[in-house]
Formats: C-alpha cells, structure tokens, sequence
C-alpha cells in the first residue's frame, strides 16, 4: 500500500461510494474477512452507524490488530463508548457521517484537538469544529427528524418532489428531505433515527415507512 492509501472499513455500497467521493488519495475498502490487511495500520476509517453489535465487534477487532488511530462514524454511538469498546486501547476521532457524505465544507469532530491533524490529511480542503461527544452531534440530529417528517407525509400521498421543494423554499436547503434520504442511502437514516430515539426518547422514532422501506432482513438485527 501507498503513503497515500487510506484503509476504511464498514458501511453500505452507497455510504462507501459517498465516502470514497471525499477522500484524497486511493482508498482500500477491507470487508471484515479482510481486516487482517489493516494490522497495524496508522490509521483506518471506520464508517458504519448500524447495527451497533457489529461496530463493536468490528473496532474491537481492529484493536486487536494494533491498529495505531481510528477515525470513525459517531452519530450513533459517541466516541466515549467507542473507547470503552476498545478498552481505551487505540485512540480514536468522530465525525458526523451524514455531514461527510453530504460534503460539508466544515466537519463537526468529536475528540481531543491534538487529533485534529489526522483529519486534514485525509481532508485537507476541508475545516474541523470540534463539538460535544453526543449522539447524533449537530447535522444529523438536524436533518433526520425533518426526514423522519417527510417519511409521514409521503405515505399520505403527497409526492416526493412536493415533499422536497417545500423544505427546500422553507429552509433554505441545497436539497429536500427525501433526496437527503436517497443522497445517504435509507439504511442510514433508520440508523441515525433508532440511536436518536434510544437517547431522547420516542419523537425521534422511526417512522413504519422507514422501516419497510430498509427491509425486515436490517430491522430484525437491532439490538
């Protein structure tokens, strides 16, 4: 691997494909059966949000690889509980997964400031405001409940397009609720929403019509 190979692991074809569109460099995507790559590595990616079983698994498993420094996807779990995951073996960034993938100019990080030098060698075009270590951080505790909205009004009848110009004339958005939804991919969003509703409680859970549209098979896996 080159010095400018960035190992990531986790996450849907989409959320990868999203991803991948933000990174400098060559990246080299590792399935699980593949982490063995990634042994003492100084630094891997980690981007899933859900099932949280297999986040676990799958950093604690870097851990045991020595790998040096994580980076990984905290809007689902903070990055307290990632350490804890880990036995506060390997030092470890978050970032809103949302936000990268909707390519945000600056990132939200939760983490210690003298980590932040990881980040702009992966992302040197980019800023880095480090936030409070809480779930869901700011963009996706923002935009999934407006989504989650967007999910009822759409299994009323009204269209997609409506749905989504009226948020974006209201708000002032790039795009509208639903082509969020499409943009992160609907796995994600359901994620977002079901570690939301576990911290704050019932407003933020997701709506059936998330659900269906996931598919059994992923809402069967919660925890």
């Amino acid at each position: 691997m080159t010095r400018d190979t960035v190992f990531a692991v986790g996450g849907t074809v989409q959320e990868r494909e999203r991803w991948s569109d933000t990174f400098k460099g060559r990246v080299a995507w590792l399935d699980d059966d593949q982490l063995d790559a990634a042994s003492s590595a100084s630094l891997v990616v980690e981007i899933s949000l859900g099932p949280l079983t297999d986040k676990r698994r799958r950093l604690r498993e870097l851990a045991n690889r020595r790998v040096k420094r994580i980076v990984s996807a905290a809007s689902t779990a903070t990055v307290h509980a990632q350490r804890i995951w880990m036995d506060e073996s390997v030092p470890i960034l978050g970032l809103d997964p949302l936000l990268v993938m909707a390519g945000g100019r600056t990132q939200t990080v939760s983490g210690s400031d003298d980590m932040l030098p990881w980040l702009h060698d992966l992302w040197p075009d980019w800023a880095f405001r480090r936030v409070d270590d809480t779930v869901g951080l700011i963009f996706s505790r923002e935009i999934l409940p407006i989504i989650n909205e967007a999910a009822a009004f759409f299994e009323q009848g009204l269209t997609a397009r409506d749905i989504d110009q009226g948020v974006r004339l209201g708000l002032n958005y790039p795009r509208g609720p639903i082509q969020w939804a499409e943009h992160f991919g609907w796995p994600a969003v359901y994620w977002g929403l079901r570690a939301l509703e576990d911290m704050y409680g019932p407003r933020f859970r997701p709506h059936p019509w998330i659900r269906r549209e996931v598919g059994s098979s992923l809402v069967e896996r919660e925890e």
